[in-house]
């Protein structure tokens, strides 16, 4: 009979209604909606009458243990699935093929901290905050470009490629990723004198015109 109580339960529950509804999900909409279930929980547990607590106890069990395995379902396991309508602008898994070798390398060796890296697209987010630590990475976002194009890493915007493989001079494994969804694919390329460890056996995929009179 609590009416404060009742109108949460009202309002919580008419917010969830309407956004399972809409088909765009907004992860960040769970705040407007996912508060009044606290406080009608907790009041279900003083409400409810003694004989019947330990059902309410179990009841709450079940339904927090379905939330826990949803979540785990969808952060490790749907968390790049383009059918998935909760994983909005959810940063792929292609980007360890950068993130990895990278991060496993300054593990070792702190020296590779200092590694030269060039981040030619448009938007290059989350790569900025993974990448904290790294100290000589270039962001050009805004269709600038350094002066020298080679480094020990690069990733260059599908619609940049061209241009910037006929001014570079190293040789690199390369590998096409996309970061994330409504996003065009990026080429990775990696200094094969860095990264060879990696690539065991196998001869690398881009060699720069200054190695390749061919290529003139």
């Amino acid at each position: 009979k609590d009416l404060s109580l009742r109108y949460l339960a009202i309002y919580g529950v008419g917010t969830l209604v309407a956004y399972s509804y809409v088909k765009y999900k907004t992860p960040w909409c769970i705040i407007s909606f996912g508060w009044p279930f606290l406080f009608i929980f907790g009041g279900a547990v003083l409400l409810v009458r003694p004989k019947h607590l330990r059902i309410a106890h179990r009841t709450i069990g079940v339904l927090l243990c379905i939330s826990f395995g949803s979540s785990i379902w969808l952060n490790y396991f749907r968390c790049s699935s383009p059918d998935e309508p909760y994983a909005y602008v959810q940063t792929y898994n292609d980007i360890f093929k950068l993130s990895k070798p990278l991060l496993k390398l300054a593990k070792r060796d702190p020296v590779y901290y200092h590694l030269t890296g060039h981040l030619i697209r448009s938007s290059v987010y989350p790569l900025p905050w993974i990448l904290g630590d790294f100290d000589r990475v270039g962001y050009y976002e805004g269709g600038n470009m350094p002066a020298n194009l080679d480094g020990d890493f690069l990733l260059v915007q599908q619609d940049k490629i061209k241009d910037v493989e006929s001014k570079l001079k190293g040789t690199y494994y390369t590998e096409m990723l996309t970061i994330r969804n409504y996003q065009d694919p990026s080429k990775l390329f990696l200094s094969a004198k860095v990264f060879k460890e990696f690539f065991p056996g196998k001869a690398p995929d881009f060699v720069g015109n200054a190695q390749n009179p061919a290529a003139r």
